[in-house]
């Protein structure tokens, strides 16, 4: 069946009277882009752009010549002749350009559009940090560096303290009125001496601070930048405290004498270690002897400059904003580890002790909120004052046990690898802050209704559950690979190589001592992976308490990783003298054979041994708190 309608035509229904429609009259041809840029006001400047750009010095001068008024110009949206040379560093340009500049509107050209630059020709320089060209620049109109950029934000010192740039930063200083940086209550002053703190400039921080000492508790008219002070109290890496050597560097820094030896320094052990400095200094570069030299001369004039700063801040401690300012902070350096901040700034101002806290909490209660040993361990040299510290409570009734037992935070677990040993770092601060505080305080309740040992142990479940099965899983895998050790020795030793006697049964190579340190070697390493197995059985049928996890666990996962690792080394040594006792009487094919036997081994150390150097430094070494800390309050 045909469902399509017939056509439609327009006899079929009346459309009315035709409608006119006039169209209006199409717009001319818009212009090509090549017109518009033809058109541009900038294109006659083109030439002259690609000249600076590309350091055609010849180029530059025939255009300027044909058009001397470009001298001034904007030659595009954003920069002058003199901005473009300066941000391409092309010296002879600059100074070609500073050459017919007769007058300082010449030389900075002011804004006509939003689009162009907010920077002086100096303070483009200072970005950069090209100091030939300041130089120049500074020459030919020394009031440049008084100049700020049209926002008002940076001047020219102020831009080169904050893109890191240190020549530069002490060549406009000296250059630049000290007028300048106290103006608006130290508004550039105080951020030049806090950028130049935070980049260790510390020779150009104390030139400044020795000429405007008030600018270290200034914060100019804007709070938010913060004080000099709090700079210096974050940057806990311009002092030795935060610097942690191996062994041979921490002799090597102890051997370097820096600055004339004084009269204690004549004694006859100082007299061996300038001896031994000077041995040092002869051997070649790659032994970082002068990068660790460096690093004390660092390390000096921070703590030099910090007590100068801690003597001119101790009589104004008086006055209740340098108090807050002060108090503020020690609690950024007690944040950040600054030992050597904390306590020189308590010896010249005592009473910030105990008189300023943050949330009701002293630094020693903040140290062990941060899990900051650097600053804990201040408290063992401080004698009974501990006691009294350490018995404070914050504005919720926490004791500093109950601020142990809160987890800490995911930084600082991630500083530390593997579950069990965050649970046992976990229990080792709580363990060590409980022996330090009278017994009584262990049953104290905080305003929730929770012990110390209750808060501990809510808090750090789930760290506990992660870490069982993290050593289920490693002992479980160790066990493994012991089992398959123990087998293949075990077989080993019936199949010996260069067979049997038929008569007697006793090995042919009986004789040989190559065959008996296949012997030996064999089994030691069937006995010490029965004896790993037997142990990583044992961490896995533990009960994983919390108090197993600070010496019980680590202890059987040393023994077992330790057991397990000379199993693997004897069985490769009775693989090798096997080889070489069937093998005798062609010993050069055995040879390369050796050095494959040695890879497992090697590669067992390197992927191995960091896990198990951090276990034992964490179960058995003290790296964690200095209780012969020396008295120093």
């Amino acid at each position: 069946m045909n469902n399509q309608s017939p056509p439609m035509s327009t006899e079929d229904f009346e459309i009315g009277d035709e409608i006119t429609v006039t169209l209006p009259e199409p717009p001319p041809n818009p212009p090509s882009r090549l017109w518009e840029t033809l058109r541009d006001e900038h294109h006659k400047y083109l030439p002259l752009s690609h000249a600076i750009s590309h350091g055609d010095l010849e180029g530059v001068k025939i255009h300027l010549d044909q058009n001397p008024e470009a001298l001034s110009e904007w030659i595009d949206n954003t920069e002058t002749p003199l901005l473009k040379a300066c941000n391409s560093g092309q010296l002879e340009i600059v100074k070609e350009l500073l050459r017919r500049m007769k007058t300082f509107e010449q030389l900075s050209t002011p804004r006509v559009k939003q689009t162009h630059s907010r920077l002086t020709p100096l303070i483009v320089v200072a970005a950069t940090g090209n100091l030939e060209i300041a130089k120049v620049l500074v020459a030919k109109c020394p009031k440049l560096t008084e100049i700020p950029s049209s926002c008002g934000v940076f001047i020219p010192v102020l831009k080169a303290s904050l893109d890191g740039h240190k020549e530069m930063t002490r060549f406009l200083y000296h250059r630049t009125p000290i007028s300048i940086l106290l103006a608006n209550e130290g508004q550039f002053g105080s951020r030049i001496l806090s950028n130049v703190i935070q980049y260790g400039f510390l020779d150009v921080a104390l030139e400044i601070f020795e000429a405007c000492p008030g600018l270290i508790l200034s914060s100019g008219i804007d709070e938010r930048q913060g004080i000099p002070l709090n700079h210096l109290a974050q940057n806990a890496e311009l002092f030795r405290s935060s610097c942690d050597l191996p062994w041979w560097s921490q002799m090597i820094y102890s051997c370097i004498e820096v600055g004339p030896p004084n009269d204690q320094e004549a004694s006859i052990s100082s007299q061996y270690r300038r001896l031994l400095w000077m041995v040092l200094q002869l051997l070649p570069k790659w032994f970082g002897i002068k990068r660790i030299n460096e690093m004390k001369e660092s390390h000096i004039k921070a703590h030099s400059f910090l007590k100068l700063v801690c003597d001119y801040i101790s009589p104004k401690i008086k006055d209740a904003r340098w108090v807050v300012a002060a108090g503020r902070s020690l609690i950024y350096a007690t944040m950040k580890g600054n030992r050597e901040f904390v306590v020189e700034i308590i010896k010249s101002n005592p009473h910030l002790l105990r008189d300023f806290q943050a949330d009701y909490k002293n630094i020693f209660q903040l140290a062990v909120q941060g899990r900051n040993s650097k600053i804990f361990n201040l408290i063992y040299g401080m004698g009974d004052r501990k006691k009294i510290l350490l018995s404070e409570q914050d504005n919720v009734n926490n004791s500093v046990l109950h601020v142990a037992g809160a987890l800490s935070s995911s930084d600082e677990l991630s500083k530390v690898s593997g579950a069990a040993l965050k649970m046992q770092r976990e229990i080792q601060w709580y363990k060590e802050v409980e022996s330090l505080i009278p017994v009584v305080t262990t049953t104290v309740y905080n305003l929730k209704g929770q012990k110390p040992r209750e808060v501990f142990e809510e808090a750090h479940e789930p760290l506990r559950k992660e870490a069982e099965e993290w050593m289920k899983y490693t002992a479980s895998a160790c066990s493994f690979v012991a089992a398959l050790i123990a087998t293949v020795t075990f077989q080993a030793i019936f199949t010996v190589p260069g067979g049997t006697d038929d008569s007697s049964g006793d090995p042919l190579h009986l004789t040989d001592s190559r065959f008996m340190i296949f012997t030996i070697a064999d089994t030691l390493s069937f006995f010490a992976s029965c004896t790993s197995v037997l142990i990583f059985l044992t961490i896995l049928t533990s009960r994983y308490s919390f108090d197993d996890f600070l010496v019980s666990l680590p202890k059987k996962m040393i023994l077992g990783l330790s057991i397990m690792f000379f199993s693997i080394a004897a069985m490769l040594v009775a693989f090798s003298t096997a080889l070489f006792t069937m093998l005798r009487k062609t010993p050069l094919l055995v040879i390369p054979v050796l050095p494959l036997a040695c890879l497992p081994a090697t590669l067992f150390v390197l992927l191995q041994y960091p896990l198990l150097k951090e276990m034992i430094s964490s179960t058995y070494g003290n790296n964690l708190f200095k209780r012969d800390t020396k008295p120093w309050f």
